[in-house]
């Protein structure tokens, strides 16, 4: 028992431990395919459309669909009396027996018919020739269920790609954080020993004040970070949709190598943005031949089979009470002026075949010139941060020839400032070049499905 109750109790504390576990650019990018909200609205797109593909397949079945029909009227719907016979003879006629045999016979005098009664029955009717409409409907919802998901895969690949540089700028502000807090140390580190010195009157009070606007300027310039961070940190969290306070990076993540040789650029690249031009001028040519179809002569096979108590009692059978009758029927239906109406349509139609084609061709063109640019920013990132690691290099290595320099009385205390803030602005200008870097290759990747 004692182990379990300590069990728990490390649980416990445990737990807000594990839920800080710190986000990668795998785990961010695994949020956001389970938390982002338009991703979300982009599946329920794909599900839409294919409940649309379902409705269409059912057009292929029979329609049946039943009836019933009741009724009671405060009066008979139908009254005949023997005055209302217009034959003069039978008129007579049914009088005198009326008059003779009436009261004996309890019979009316007159005739009423219909005040109740009751109907139901139920009807098939199969579409036998629609002009091909119930094949197109079904193909072009299938064409839909294919657009949606070409769209949802986009929708994907831009959001990832939105939460990619999300991520990166908090991680590369954080960077730039580490290389500020190090130039800190060594400015805090310089000011207690030209302090020292100064009191010692070993250095002039300028080299102090110099330190002290150095120090200042770093100051400023942590308080911009801190606010960078915070609203990056704001976008990142929107972005893979979890609280803010859950926002914490990782700082060990290697970022990708450059490549020994750079890859050549993609030519002739199928991205889901053609295919889904290529949709839409497949869902144009269909809904043409929908307005063609509906022009077209239609046969429909029917059954119906009802079941009727009309409560006629007086007539044979009482008129069909309580029984029960089916049949057999064809329908055609040939439009005849709707031709007019269906030659305006199809000349609309072509004319939308016709803006799909320069839609295909102009963003075709379009799209080319976007994955040959992602390319130049690819190579041309790839190229400064090649530079921008000698830069760095060179500034640091500047720095610390310098700080010998001064340490040994060569130079002055400017000059070593100047050596410090060349190196730190150098680290962060490396900072942005590698998570430039990283993103344009990433951008290129997925716009040429690498």
């Amino acid at each position: 028992m004692k182990r379990c109750i300590t069990a728990i109790w490390l649980l416990v504390f445990l737990l807000p431990i594990w839920a800080q576990q710190p986000l990668t650019i795998d785990s961010c990018m695994q949020l956001a395919r389970q938390n982002n909200p338009q991703l979300r609205k982009s599946q329920l797109n794909v599900q839409r459309a294919e409940q649309v593909k379902a409705q269409a397949f059912t057009k292929y079945f029979p329609q049946i669909q039943g009836t019933g029909f009741a009724y009671h009227a405060l009066h008979p719907l139908v009254e005949v009396g023997i005055e209302d016979i217009g034959n003069q003879s039978i008129r007579e006629l049914l009088l005198l027996v009326y008059e003779n045999f009436g009261a004996e016979w309890g019979m009316p005098n007159s005739l009423n018919l219909f005040q109740h009664g009751y109907m139901f029955g139920v009807s098939a009717l199969q579409p036998v020739f629609v002009g091909g409409k119930i094949i197109y409907g079904n193909r072009l919802a299938k064409v839909g269920v294919e657009a949606a998901k070409v769209q949802a895969q986009i929708d994907e690949r831009d959001i990832l790609e939105q939460t990619e540089e999300a991520y990166w700028l908090v991680y590369g502000l954080q960077q730039k954080q580490y290389i500020i807090d190090d130039a800190v140390a060594l400015l805090d580190t310089l000011y207690e020993t030209v302090n020292a010195a100064v009191n010692a009157g070993l250095a002039l009070p300028s080299d102090l004040n110099q330190v002290t606007i150095r120090r200042n300027e770093i100051a400023r310039k942590q308080l911009q970070l801190q606010s960078g961070i915070r609203l990056s940190r704001q976008a990142l969290a929107l972005a893979i949709n979890v609280p803010q306070d859950e926002i914490v990076i990782a700082q060990d993540y290697n970022l990708p190598a450059m490549r020994d040789t750079a890859l050549t650029p993609a030519e002739d690249v199928v991205t889901p943005e053609h295919e889904l031009l290529a949709l839409q001028m497949r869902a144009a040519e269909l809904e043409r031949k929908m307005v063609i179809a509906d022009a077209l002569p239609q046969i429909v096979l029917g059954a119906n089979y009802s079941y009727s108590h009309l409560t006629a009692e007086m007539l044979k059978n009482g008129l069909g009470s309580k029984t029960g009758n089916g049949a057999l029927f064809v329908t055609l239906q040939v439009p005849i002026t709707g031709w007019w109406e269906t030659a305006h349509k199809l000349k609309e139609k072509r004319i939308a075949i016709e803006q799909a084609q320069i839609d295909a061709q102009y963003i075709g063109t379009q799209l080319d010139m976007r994955n040959q640019q992602a390319y130049d920013q690819w190579i041309e990132a790839e190229a400064m941060l090649r530079l921008q690691q000698q830069v760095a290099t060179q500034a640091d290595e500047a720095y610390q020839q310098t700080l010998a320099n001064y340490q040994a009385g060569r130079v002055t205390i400017i000059d070593l400032l100047q050596a410090q803030m060349t190196a730190t602005q150098a680290a962060v200008d490396l900072t942005d070049a590698q998570i430039d870097y990283t993103i344009r290759l990433r951008r290129y990747n997925d716009l040429t499905q690498r």
